[in-house]
Order: structure tokens, then sequence, then C-alpha cells
């Protein structure tokens, strides 16, 4: 097309530059790689795959350098912090964290309920469960099978806790880098890093690198991880699960890569039991060293922006993972400590204001709740003892606990002693002897230690006919 420009030679001249500024800005803009959140990017050069590609969308993200060895937060799939982060995006259907737009809405919205009280939710699928006892306290859609992000990390961290010697020395290889894509630390190859600092990575900024350098580390492959990935889901009874993948990249798996709200709070609440894992994932900033940054570190800050105090906290949350996909959308499985010790997990899969929903699944499930003291009086009870210099021992359960339970147990709670029918000699002062139990419809709801409140010494010229007369004297109550 020819372009006709003004007689006037400095208007010519200014508009000339200006068509060549244009013309520029459209070049740059049509050659640019985009660099994109974790998982929600086109496969690599060469890789395809037709279930990811028929869902996901062009985007296009700029993040301002970190300084001082200081990771910024950055266009992450586990990231809505947008202070450093500036987000365009092309005709996509999918919710980008990153922007603007999405951190207003998570930042304005309440959690919202409906008529009956139940919480009013964005999310594909969603659930809360009792850490103690596992029951369902709210659940919608929670057994349907969905792709989970990075949440999957929760595995791939807790294998790696498990394998021993978290403080070893790991070296990056070749094999760490396939099918890797999205969020990463930096990792490069021949780098070293202790085990523990991958799991701090991947737990805190979802580096897709250090999960997979874990797998490597832990099993010698990443294909020979993702089987132990799975043998562990079939041990603890994820019967909607199958991993693919130890970074939840779900482009690379061609629907291969799934689980559900229930499994996945079934995987939180087993983790939450790791005294590593729970640490790791409460931690709000930490350094791990690597490569470049093996001498002072590298800071890396939490991705999970419901934890108390931060931007979104809500009160007793100490972990545990977000994610985000274009397959999979929000995804995130926190957990709450409530001030009266109540331990939930939450999930939401496919979810568009996650926080918001993550407090309304907690103060519906909180609402179920009532508190009873825990009658810890033994009156009249003392144990049988054989061949000892006593034949009964007075006995203690310190305790004045409260128990937390739900409503609808209130009128079928049930207090009962467990305790051998005779305890053998000698037995020392504190030791225990038996348990004081609550519980409601056949589920056990909690256990207190009942302990010797003296020492019996043992008698050995009397221990075989004492323990005679007393399975006699049993044999004889129970006729």
């Amino acid at each position: 097309m020819q372009v006709k420009y003004p007689s006037d030679g400095r208007t010519a001249g200014w508009f000339r530059r200006l068509t060549a500024l244009a013309a520029a800005v459209a070049l740059t803009a049509l050659c640019a790689s985009p660099v994109v959140a974790e998982g929600t990017t086109a496969p690599l050069s060469g890789k395809r795959n037709s279930a990811y590609d028929a869902r996901t969308a062009a985007v296009t993200t700029t993040t301002a350098p970190a300084t001082n060895g200081t990771t910024a937060p950055t266009a992450s799939n586990d990231t809505s912090d947008t202070s450093q982060t500036t987000t365009t995006t092309a005709a996509s259907t999918e919710i980008d964290e990153n922007s603007k737009e999405a951190e207003l809405a998570a930042e304005t919205s309440s959690p919202q309920f409906n008529e009956d009280g139940t919480p009013n939710i964005t999310a594909g699928a969603a659930i809360v469960m009792d850490c103690q006892t596992g029951l369902i306290l709210y659940g919608l859609n929670e057994n349907a099978q969905m792709p989970m992000a990075s949440t999957t990390k929760i595995m791939t961290c807790i294998l790696a806790l498990e394998s021993g010697d978290i403080g070893r020395v790991v070296t990056v290889t070749e094999d760490c880098m396939d099918l890797l894509d999205g969020t990463q630390i930096g990792l490069k190859v021949g780098d070293t890093i202790t085990l523990y600092d991958l799991c701090v990575t991947m737990m805190m900024y979802s580096g897709n690198d250090a999960a997979n350098t874990a797998a490597v580390a832990v099993s010698g492959s990443i294909p020979a991880f993702v089987s132990l990935m799975n043998e562990k889901a079939a041990e603890l009874g994820m019967l909607n699960t199958h991993f693919d993948t130890p970074s939840g990249l779900d482009q690379f798996s061609d629907g291969a890569h799934y689980s559900s709200a229930y499994d996945m709070a079934l995987l939180g609440r087993y983790a939450m039991q790791n005294a590593d894992f729970r640490d790791i994932v409460n931690f709000k900033v930490r350094n791990v060293y690597f490569g470049e940054y093996a001498k002072h570190g590298k800071s890396l800050y939490t991705h999970n922006y419901l934890m108390e105090g931060q931007k979104f906290g809500y009160k007793g949350c100490d972990g545990i993972k977000t994610g985000v996909t274009n397959l999979a959308g929000q995804c995130l499985v926190s957990h709450v400590t409530t001030d009266e010790g109540i331990q939930l997990v939450c999930v939401s899969l496919n979810n568009t204001n996650r926080w918001s929903d993550h407090k309304a699944m907690y103060e519906y499930a909180k609402s179920l709740y009532e508190q009873v003291d825990v009658d810890g009086s033994l009156s009249g009870f003392q144990p049988k003892v054989v061949g000892g210099t006593k034949s009964t021992l007075r006995v203690n359960c310190e305790t004045d606990a409260k128990l937390n339970i739900l409503k609808t147990q209130a009128g079928n709670l049930k207090r009962e002693l467990v305790y051998d029918s005779f305890l053998l000699a000698p037995i020392e002062k504190g030791d225990v002897v038996g348990y004081l139990q609550y519980s409601a419809n056949g589920m056990l709801l909690a256990s207190y230690p009942i302990t010797a409140a003296e020492s019996i010494q043992g008698n050995t010229d009397s221990w075989f006919t004492d323990c005679i007369r007393t399975l006699e004297q049993e044999a004889k109550d129970n006729e």
C-alpha cells in the first residue's frame, strides 16, 4: 500500500517517524516469544499436545527483574502479586491471576454464602475435611477427576522428604530439564543444591525445575519418580488420581494428569503430619542456595497469600500449596488450625476466586463445631496388677482439655475407658496403662492417656500363681 505524506516538510518527517515507530512496535509484538505463567504456556518448540492446545490462549507477560539476589514475584502459576508484574492477555477466556483485575477481585470480595449458610463459591470442585477424623464437612463435585496444576508438588515434596537425608547435596543433570516450562528458579545443569532447598523452592516458589530435579534425585529419572507418585497415591486411597509429572505441567500429559478435590485433601492431610513439610509450607520468606547464589542465597517469597499475615490472609492458615494452569484454572490446597485446635484442610480446583472461597469454606466448617469439656475423672477405677507387690494400681488422667465435636454428634457422644484386663508388674509411675476415649457413631474423636499414679515392684515368687488366679477369676466373671 502506498502512503502519501503531507506536503509540509516538517509534518512529513514527523509522520514518517510515527509510521516507522508503529511498524516497529507491531513487528516486535509479532516476533516476541511470550514469557508466561507456570503451566500456562504453549508447549515448547517442537512439542505439541492437542488437549492443551485446544484450551490455551496467547499470554504475554513482562516481569521486572529482581535485584540483590531476591526473587521478585513473577508471572507464575502461583502468584497474584502484581507489584512488579505487568500482564497483557489477548483473546483469553481463562483467569489470569497475575492481572490487576483478578487481584482486585480477590482483594475486594468477601466470603459469600447461600441462604442455607453453605458457602457460595466459584470452584468447579471443592472440599473441606477434618484432618483428625477425615470427615467431609463440605463438598462440591469432590470426586470429579480434574487437573490440579502445581498442587501436584505436594506429592513431589512429601516423597522427597520421606526419601531420607534431606540435607544431601544434589547435582542438576540434563534429565532434570526434560519437559520443563513455566515458573523456574533458574537451575542450570551442573548446579548443586540440597534436597531440602529443592523442597523449599517447589513449595514456596513453585519452581518446576526444582520439582524435576528432586524427582531425578529421588528415583533416578522422572518416569521412575512418577511411578512412585502413583504408588503413594494408591497407598493413601487416592482412587481418582493419576500423576504424569512431578511439577503439574499438564500441557505435556495429554489428559493423563488429574486428581480430585477429595484425593488432594487426603494428600494434604497426610503431608501435614510430616514436621519438615509443615515447616516448609509455613515459610513466608526463605533463602535457598545454588549456582550463582551458593554464597549469599536467593530469597523466595511464598505464593500462598491465604496464609496468616499475607495480603489475603486468613487466621490460622499455615500452608499448603497454590497452582494454576489454563487447563486446571486456579487451584489451592490450604490448611488451617483454629484457635480451638480444629485442623482443617480445604481444596478448590478450577476456581476463579480461591482466596475468598477458601475463607467462606473455613467459616462454614467452623460453624459446624461446638466444644465440650473432657471428663478426666477416674473415680473407682483401679486396674488389676499381676506379679507385683500390690494387686491394684492407682491411676490418673490429667487433662482439662475441651473436645471439638460436630453439633450433630453431641447427642451420640460416648465416653469409655480402654485398658487391659490386668497389668503385669513391675510398673513405673507415669507409665501409660490405658486410654480415656470419646467417640460418636462408632468414630473415635479423641483419646487421652491414663497413667500410673504410683510405682509397683515385681514379685517374681508369685507372678505365675497370680496370673493363673486372675485368668480363672475372669473366666468365672464371664460365665
